[in-house]
């Protein structure tokens, strides 16, 4: 299934004109139009966003090839484990309407796990290369300051010289 068929399907599953997706998930709505349009895909930053805003979505359907839109479905004791979130009986809130807790799939939480470690190894290369610039810049201005004290000394004897 390609990307614009995705954004389709959510879209139609979550009964949500692309604007109101986009913004729920926390990005431009021009995002979902090139997607659908075929002008770019599923990034990672995007499935991130609505990963977060909707965990039952199987992340290794949004961006990869597997079949199912939802984390697998499960019963654990009395509780309803469906599609990464547990629903905790019926009229909990005293006007009738169920209460849902998120947890997310464990799918989708090693996936997660497994970015953020990638990540942290990204973070580590690119502090090391600001600390590598950092001492080039601190060399440049030792450098300056080196080539500032010549010319101030080239200054005076050129004035001596001409005083003479």
């Amino acid at each position: 299934m390609e990307d614009k068929e995705k954004i389709e399907e959510l879209l139609h599953y979550f009964r949500m004109e692309q604007k109101d997706f986009a913004e729920k998930c926390g990005f431009r709505p021009q995002v979902i139009s090139d997607i659908k349009f075929g002008k770019c895909g599923i990034s990672g930053k995007v499935a991130n966003k609505i990963i977060n805003k909707f965990p039952e979505i199987n992340i290794r359907w949004l961006i990869g090839s597997d079949k199912e839109m939802f984390v697998n479905q499960s019963i654990i004791g009395s509780k309803n484990v469906q599609a990464g979130n547990i629903i905790v009986g019926s009229n909990v809130d005293g006007n009738g309407n169920t209460v849902q807790h998120t947890i997310p799939s464990e799918d989708n939480m090693s996936y997660l796990k497994q970015i953020i470690k990638e990540k942290d190894e990204l973070i580590k290369e690119k502090d090391e290369r600001i600390r590598e610039k950092d001492e080039r810049i601190r060399e440049k201005n030792e450098r300056i300051s080196e080539l500032m004290e010549e010319k101030t000394e080239l200054k005076r004897v050129i004035n001596e010289l001409k005083g003479k």
